[in-house]
């Protein structure tokens, strides 16, 4: 019988060896090539050549149809322009924002109604660098009052002028801003009829967030990402949106700025010790430490929210849809959450609750906060739908671990494995934890330890809640604090689930004790003190705790000052190891905190 040769070529693999082994084998099947030694010949560098050219054009292809598509595509060019299709624009480089007070050291020769224009430059200090700030809008001055001026807005940036002058003959002309530090929600744009007609100056061109409120006739321009990371501006043509005329004069003043590298200047702010200055020999207090600077829009996020921004039109009526528009105009916002007034405790009809944790910080100015819900009521969301913006509420996970490892195994000292076993935790709530709706999974988290180190055997852990309170001193308040998750209360008269640190409190008598809060078993919160090794009764039933719900009620209780921290700790015994994180709750590991991982090592030789 004759042998029958393989004369089709297989194009199974796109590995260089096996597009090689494929091509051999094809040509071994051909009668003219029967005798040839592809091993040992020239021929084996032809078949080279081949199988690394047809290897580099898979490859190649490979990566054209990736980035054809949202999902697989890499390079931020293709990411931007897949997302332009979806009317998306990412968001560029934002401004820090803070609000202060002047009071000028003379006010010899001034008058009501006197103004620090807008362009002025003011100068906020932070770890020793120097950041300019700038004023958007005039500042008014009082000198009969103090402060001169008050509430005046400043951001974090340099103010930047571009102009570029339209022809009508020019089909491929663009207008490209050439600075990528750009503040694009600075830009102001203004159109003269030309460079030496002034007229049209003062109208200042919108920018247009829907088209569907843009008419023929309206002044207002387009923005887009481009090549490189830069922004191009675009125009109407007088079906949507104003047609430039030739010779127009476009006049561009925008903030460059260095985002959030600027964030929290003003926040140690003191009499004596100023964040920022203006001039020479004023007094310049804040009243809103600068707050919102963020850095570009990473390929991520755009991948994230291109879709998401799409589904919702720029209108807010989902849950999701808050939560796009929120990412999309507020890129401070590192993690978001929305519920329904129905699902709110208590229950408040007609309103949607929005909480943020903002990425400088851990919560937004009152200012933003107002300006965040007006922007959602006039512009977003659905008539007689109240929008309210609340604090995000910290809940601080106290770690107690003991560490069963076997020393034998170890290739470490106990003390450089207990080192990372304190890392590995802090990685474990950097990574799975302090967001919104990101709940401890007890089982996942102890695995997690247990992956440190091949020593490690086993670990015991436990879990405590912690409320940080922030009282207010020597004046009677009452507090309510939501934990949102059951207490462990297996019976009546079962004590201690609640605890606190320690404060000063002055009893019956007028004589100041060293106090701490304890419950009763019963529900009650009682205040005490110790002497030596003796708790005595300082103040009975001075709150109340719900230990179905994990709610503690502090009332008309006074504090005269604290001890060991700036706040007051209320530590709370969870009754399942499993921790919800629901609305506004969000769970946290301070590794910054010493008392927050507590480590115990037991070395298992047996």
């Amino acid at each position: 019988m004759s042998e029958i040769n393989n004369t089709n070529l297989s194009v199974n693999g796109l590995e260089f060896e096996d597009i090689k082994s494929n091509l051999k084998t094809y040509l071994q099947g051909q009668d003219k090539f029967k005798d040839f030694n592809f091993d040992g010949s020239g021929m084996s560098i032809l078949l080279d050549i081949l199988a690394y050219n047809s290897h580099y054009q898979g490859f190649y292809n490979n990566m054209i149809v990736n980035e054809m598509f949202l999902d697989s595509a890499v390079k931020r060019d293709s990411v931007v322009s897949i997302a332009k299709h979806l009317g998306y624009t990412p968001t560029s480089e934002t401004s820090p924002s803070a609000t202060i007070d002047i009071t000028y050291g003379s006010t010899a020769g001034m008058t009501v109604g006197d103004i620090i224009p807008i362009g002025s430059n003011f100068t906020g200090t932070k770890d020793g660098v120097s950041y300019t700030f700038t004023n958007l809008s005039v500042g008014t001055i009082d000198p009969t009052i103090t402060p001169n001026v008050s509430g005046l807005k400043i951001r974090e940036g340099r103010l930047v002028s571009t102009t570029f002058v339209y022809s009508e003959n020019d089909t491929d002309q663009q207008f490209i801003i050439p600075d990528e530090k750009i503040d694009t929600s600075t830009i102001s744009l203004r159109i003269q009829t030309s460079a030496s007609d002034s007229s049209g100056y003062t109208d200042n061109w919108e920018y247009a967030t829907d088209i569907n409120d843009v008419l023929a006739t309206s002044k207002v321009y387009f923005l887009q990402e481009i090549e490189g990371g830069k922004f191009e501006i675009y125009f109407g043509d007088d079906v949507v949106g104003k047609k430039l005329a030739d010779g127009n004069l476009i006049i561009v003043q925008y903030l460059s700025t260095k985002g959030i590298d600027a964030n929290g200047i003003g926040n140690t702010d003191a009499s004596g010790s100023r964040a920022f200055s203006y001039g020479s020999n004023n007094d310049v207090s804040v009243s809103s430490p600068a707050s919102g600077g963020a850095s570009r829009e990473s390929v991520a996020s755009v991948r994230q929210y291109a879709p998401a921004f799409y589904q919702a039109q720029d209108r807010a009526v989902t849950a999701e849809d808050y939560k796009s528009i929120l990412a999309k105009d507020y890129p401070d916002v590192e993690s978001v959450n929305v519920w329904g007034g129905e699902d709110n405790d208590p229950p408040e009809y007609g309103r949607v609750f929005i909480a943020f944790k903002p990425i400088s910080g851990t919560i937004v100015t009152e200012e933003t906060k107002d300006s965040i819900a007006k922007s959602l009521m006039n512009q977003k969301n659905i008539v007689a739908i109240d929008a309210k913006i609340v604090d995000p509420d910290y809940i601080y996970l106290i770690v107690d671990t003991t560490i069963n490892y076997n020393p034998r195994t170890s290739s470490i000292s106990e003390e450089a494995l207990k080192v990372l076993v304190n890392s590995k935790i802090a990685r474990y709530g950097d990574v799975n934890l302090e967001k919104f709706d990101k709940g401890m999974k007890y089982s996942k988290f102890v695995k997690y330890i247990d992956d440190t180190d091949a020593s490690v055997l086993s670990n015991e852990t436990s879990l405590t809640m912690e409320h940080q309170l922030y009282p207010n001193i020597n004046q009677t308040s009452s507090y309510e604090i939501k934990f949102g998750n059951a207490l462990f209360h297996p019976y009546d008269g079962y004590i201690f689930v609640v605890s606190t640190s320690n404060f000063k409190y002055t009893d019956v008598n007028n004589v100041e004790q060293t106090a701490y809060l304890k419950d009763d078993g019963y529900g009650k919160i009682n205040a005490y003190y110790t002497v030596g090794a003796t708790q005595t009764l300082l103040k009975e039933n001075v709150g109340v705790v719900d230990y179905d719900t994990g709610t503690v009620n502090l009332n008309n209780i006074k504090i005269n000052s604290l001890i060991d921290d700036t706040f007051l700790r209320i530590k709370l015994i969870p009754k399942d190891k499993d921790i919800d994180s629901i609305r506004n709750k969000i769970l946290i590991i301070n590794n910054n905190d010493s008392s927050a991982i507590n480590i115990t090592m037991n070395a298992v030789t047996g």
